[in-house]
């Protein structure tokens, strides 16, 4: 009987071929991962920027009593307030307050940006999309819709504002 010592060529081949494989099963994982990783990254950033966006658009709109506006029909919409209600408390009473320059937002879409106040809102990730619109519901309702975009995806964000006035 000959022993060998060593290994043919079918076991090295062998080896080989079984090696290669599972390496390119793990490449393909780890790729995968990377990959979900990366969208559940940009997700995040694009809910925190979207959410962030809306709130601030809310909260300039909930900082006036609305009185009257101005509508661009999908680009602009000023919202005006013209006087608000105070509670004076020398006479224990609820006061309306008028005001000579009226208080004023503005919410605008203008070459692919997105202007509050007359000014840029800047976004440093996303830009804003071309389906951004401001929509009037009724007249006393508007619903406005941005929407952000990436090199591949695209994240709509709405609200909705009622005229009191």
């Amino acid at each position: 009987m000959y022993k060998h010592k060593g290994v043919t060529i079918v076991e090295l081949l062998g080896s080989i071929i079984i090696f290669s494989i599972a390496s390119t099963i793990i490449a393909l994982t780890v790729s995968f991962v990377l990959n979900a990783n990366k969208q559940i990254m940009e997700n995040g950033q694009a809910n925190t920027a979207g959410t962030l966006l809306i709130r601030n658009i809310e909260n300039d709109v909930n900082d006036l009593f609305i009185t009257r506006y101005d509508y661009i029909e999908n680009e602009s919409l000023i919202l005006y307030s013209d006087y608000e209600f105070m509670f004076d408390e020398l006479s224990n009473d609820i006061q309306r307050v008028d005001f000579d320059v009226p208080l004023q937002t503005s919410i605008m879409f203008a070459d692919g940006q997105l202007f509050l106040n007359n000014e840029i809102y800047a976004l440093s990730t996303f830009t804003i999309h071309e389906t951004s619109k401001i929509e009037m519901v009724s007249s006393t309702q508007f619903i406005i819709t941005i929407v952000l975009a990436s090199e591949d995806n695209i994240y709509t964000f709405k609200t909705s504002i009622k005229i009191n006035g």
